[in-house]
């Protein structure tokens, strides 16, 4: 990373020293720097429109450690990239469509490679007036509503549950014999939700 990660490390240093001269340590924002100073190095080097990805991932190790070492409140961090994600999100869809590279060439600029391509490509074969697939189509989309209904049902079991067999009505004929229902097994990671106002 060159002159930055050397100035970065110098600055880092000499905040370090600075710590030992107090009987407890300052506070530091989320760029390891004390909370009354304003600037937001290492980014105020390189613009973030020029700093390269290996600094980009140097800012994030950083703030992390600051975390990790008991610099900054975890929770804090946490907004604070939820709130840079959303910004930055918002940022990229308005830029759809007026973003432009010069037609018909693979562009370069800022350390980024840009080129056009297709994304998020769907095919829609409802217009090709195929018979078969129609025919697929609609027996799919009956199971996938019979499937539902299956599993909305089957949410309603929270333990173990013994199911009386069932009967058609009019012949008297099994139609399916008594079994033991399992709960579903529910899925999935325990994350914060955080929601902006």
């Amino acid at each position: 990373m060159g002159q930055s990660k050397e100035a970065f490390m110098e600055m880092r240093e000499s905040e370090n020293n600075k710590f030992e001269q107090y009987d407890t340590p300052k506070k530091l924002n989320l760029f390891l720097q004390p909370v009354e100073e304003t600037s937001v190095y290492p980014i105020e080097s390189k613009t973030l429109l020029t700093t390269e990805k290996s600094d980009l991932s140097e800012i994030a190790s950083q703030i992390v450690e600051a975390v990790d070492d008991g610099f900054a409140d975890p929770l804090d961090t946490y907004i604070m990239a939820k709130k840079g994600s959303y910004v930055f999100d918002s940022i990229v869809e308005a830029m759809k469509g007026k973003a432009k590279i010069p037609e018909g060439k693979n562009y370069a600029k800022h350390g980024c490679e840009i080129r056009e391509g297709a994304t998020g490509v769907r095919y829609y074969f409802e217009s090709c007036n195929d018979p078969i697939w129609n025919e697929l189509n609609m027996q799919m989309v009956a199971l996938k509503e019979k499937l539902s209904e299956r599993e909305k049902w089957l949410k309603g079991f929270t333990k173990t549950t013994e199911v009386e067999e069932i009967a058609d009505t009019d012949t008297g004929e099994i139609i399916q014999d008594k079994r033991t229902i399992h709960a579903p097994v529910k899925m999935g990671g325990q994350s914060l939700i955080l929601t902006l106002k």
